[in-house]
């Protein structure tokens, strides 16, 4: 990334590394699936990723869609993440990040958070309380309302 090029960053449900026991344990319960992906895994992967009910057709939408993509693409858009790197900033540049967390993530964990922030020097945190990994799909209002914050006070 060119930092001078960047007006803003936001991270949703982020780390500065994608490996942890959960995404191995994800990697591991991928490898043997079909390459349609059954419906029962697909519900039980993204129902995990939130705390807070959220509507119901919605999720069967989010199901039916992630269903479309065979499981060797899972696979592989999996094992890219977990080869990437730990992230350690943004060389060169002072941008200004709004990380937004749930603090029931089940994926990335408070010290996640606050590693980002250290390693972003112009970042803020918005922690939502009661929520998991999926803060846009659980508190939308809330998260369009944090956006909608920080693009006004982000320099242009």
């Amino acid at each position: 990334a060119v930092p001078d090029r960047i007006a803003g960053l936001v991270l949703i449900g982020s780390a500065t590394a994608v490996r942890n026991e959960v995404t191995l344990e994800l990697r591991e319960a991928m490898a043997s699936l079909p390459d349609t992906v059954p419906a029962d895994f697909a519900m039980e992967f993204q129902a995990s990723t939130v705390h807070r009910s959220v509507p119901e057709e919605f999720m069967i939408r989010v199901v039916a869609e992630s269903r479309k993509v065979p499981a060797r693409v899972w696979r592989a858009a999996l094992a890219g993440l977990l080869e990437t790197e730990r992230f350690t900033g943004l060389r060169g540049g002072r941008v200004p990040a709004l990380l937004i967390w749930g603090d029931r993530d089940g994926l990335f964990s408070r010290s996640e958070q606050q590693a980002l922030v250290a390693a972003l020097p112009i970042a803020s945190l918005k922690v939502y309380r009661e929520t998991g990994h999926a803060p846009h799909w659980e508190r939308p209002k809330e998260v369009v309302r944090d956006l909608e914050r920080f693009l006004r006070t982000a320099p242009s």
